[in-house]
Formats: C-alpha cells, structure tokens, sequence
C-alpha cells in the first residue's frame, strides 16, 4: 500500500488476524476453528499468518491474553469509578466487576472454557493480569487495615485460584441456572474476603 510502512502494514495484518481469530474463536470454540477459516476470513495468506504467529495455539494465546487484559482493565475502571470506602472499592464493587465479566459469553469461551484446555492451568493463572490487580488490592487492604496482616503472595495466589474457579463454574453453568449460580458465586467470594476481614474495635465499657 502506497504511503505505508512495512511496519505498519505488519501491524494492520497482525490486528486483523487477531480480530479474526478472536471472532472465530469466540462463536466457534477453539477445537472447531481452522487456521484455513482466519486466513480466508482475514484476507491474508497463510505465510502472514505464520509469519506472526507459529500456529494456532499461538495466536489463540495471543487472543486470550488479550481478551482477559481487556477485562482486567474493565474490573479497574470500575474501582476507580466507584465513590465509597476502601472495601467497598476493592471488595464489593471489584468482585461485581469480576462477575459481569465473567457473563460476557466471548469472556466464557476464551478465557474460561477453551483457555485451561488449551493452554493448561498453569499458564492462564500464573502471571496473571487479575492476579496482580487482586495482589495490589490485598497490600491496599491490608496496608489501610481492613483485613488481616499475613504473607500477600500465597494469598493472593489462593484467592486467585478461587476466583478463577468461579469464573469457570459459571461459565460452564446451564444457562437456566445462570442467574443463580451467579448469585451463589458472588455469596461465596464476598464471604470468603470478608472472613480476613479485621475485627471492629470494641470500645472500652
């Protein structure tokens, strides 16, 4: 194309191929999408395809980190939002975040249903983008006193695997029960958060 770099040429293909196989990925699943269907659907050759990504677990783990980024992001935007005290910022208004989220179906499928087959449960946890939110927020909570003082990173990587969890069961959830299972889950989260949750003061009688 005149007028165009061949870095930025680079960079429009890439972005095509990315939106292309998150699209299809997302209706399809995973098992059922084609590296044959990104190129015809992306408009690109197979070489452009190889030349970014190594196959298609590659550029479906390009997808997937982008898509749970996205959400973490959405989850801060949402603290930073929200007017109230620290634990209604990082706790209530954090874990609401989480479960819309997780309701999103292209969220589900990625993230949630095709990610840990994928890629294993290894990678999608380790390294996190949510987890490290959810260990900035921990050292927050701490720090100011709403919840006990104890080791941040075994913490957060427990609370973490539980979240992540969640999201899976409710991904995976009847769409009937949905709504329920939804609620179940948030109960659960917010009663696990609150149980590190420092005693009040008791006054002198």
């Amino acid at each position: 194309m005149p007028g165009v770099s061949k870095a930025e040429q680079s960079r429009k293909t890439q972005r095509v191929l990315l939106d292309t196989a998150r699209k299809l990925f997302a209706e399809k699943g995973y098992a059922d999408a084609s590296t044959e269907e990104i190129v015809q659907q992306a408009n690109v050759t197979r070489g452009a395809l190889y030349y970014h990504y190594r196959d298609k677990a590659d550029i479906f783990r390009a997808v997937f980190e982008e898509v749970r980024l996205e959400r973490v992001q959405l989850v801060m935007e949402s603290i930073q939002a929200t007017e109230g005290g620290i634990w209604q910022k990082f706790v209530e208004t954090g874990l609401g975040a989480f479960i819309e989220n997780v309701k999103d179906p292209v969220t589900q499928r990625i993230v949630y249903t095709d990610g840990p087959a994928v890629l294993g449960l290894a990678v999608v946890r380790d390294n996190a983008p949510g987890l490290i939110l959810l260990r900035n927020a921990i050292t927050h909570l701490m720090d100011t006193g709403e919840i006990e003082q104890m080791p941040v990173g075994p913490l957060s990587a427990i609370l973490w695997a539980g979240l992540f969890e969640a999201g899976m069961y409710i991904a995976q959830a009847d769409p009937d029960d949905a709504a329920q299972v939804q609620e179940e889950a948030v109960d659960v989260m917010l009663r696990m958060f609150s149980g590190l949750r420092t005693a009040p003061r008791q006054e002198a009688p």
